[in-house]
């Protein structure tokens, strides 16, 4: 039996893209999603490839529903938090249902997740959180999804630290990719700028798993955000202390 990967938010964008690369990587893969008749059509296809696969179908919101489906699942080599919402505005008009919903999703939900799954990941496993570039440097209008990403870098570092003794390695990437949650994002900047500003000129979402999936998968190292937009790839250095 090859080791198992699950992915959250498994049915569309950079998700499907790394369940389609893990699968041609030989890994068998658990689906993550809310949509039982999605998940059952992406299995349906990995399935027709011979690949392993097992789908786990709720809200990452829903720590009892979570609790439940990830009883069904053994012990597990990798985990990747990718399950994401945007729910942008300003933050004089941000509503608490907005900040409740992308904290809910992006930030607890990878606890959710994450927590009930780490005593089964078996030794030199890996835990892989996406997070943003928002969640480093912050970005206009998106107040909520900078706060819940910067959450998850900060998940990163403390998880590595605590988690080294067992072996396991934990690590963030920070994505650049055209997908469904980027492209209405990336759809007003073309309007207001007539051309998008350098930072967003954006990768593929196939790109990004490659990336994942080839080079972090394998990688020795604990406690990293790992970069990647297109066929430009790095990492984020720490913060430093600067004496006033």
């Amino acid at each position: 039996m090859g080791k198992k990967i699950l992915i959250t938010g498994a049915t569309r964008g950079i998700g499907w893209a790394l369940a389609r690369k893990a699968a041609a990587a030989g890994l068998e893969v658990v689906l993550q999603g809310r949509n039982a008749q999605i998940l059952a059509e992406k299995k349906q296809l990995l399935d027709k490839k011979g690949t392993e696969v097992q789908i786990s179908c709720f809200d990452v919101q829903n720590r009892s529903a979570a609790k439940k489906q990830l009883a069904k699942i053994g012990d597990i080599d990798y985990i990747i938090n990718n399950a994401g919402i945007i729910a942008d505005n300003w933050w004089n008009k941000m509503t608490a249902e907005q900040w409740d919903e992308v904290l809910a999703t992006n930030l607890t939900g990878a606890f959710n997740v994450t927590s009930l799954l780490t005593p089964k990941l078996n030794k030199n496993g890996q835990i892989i959180f996406l997070t943003s570039q928002a969640g480093i440097l912050g970005n206009a209008g998106q107040a909520n999804y900078s706060a819940a990403k910067a959450g998850l870098i900060g998940l990163t570092y403390t998880l590595a630290e605590e988690l080294r003794r067992d072996s396991i390695r934990v690590n963030a990437v920070s994505p650049g990719a055209v997908t469904e949650m980027t492209l209405p994002v990336l759809n007003k900047l073309r309007a207001k700028y007539k051309e998008l500003p350098p930072e967003w000129h954006l990768g593929s979402a196939d790109a990004v798993a490659a990336f994942i999936i080839d080079e972090v998968l394998p990688t020795c190292k604990t406690g990293t955000v790992f970069a990647v937009n297109g066929s430009k790839k790095g990492y984020w250095s720490r913060p430093q202390y600067n004496q006033l």
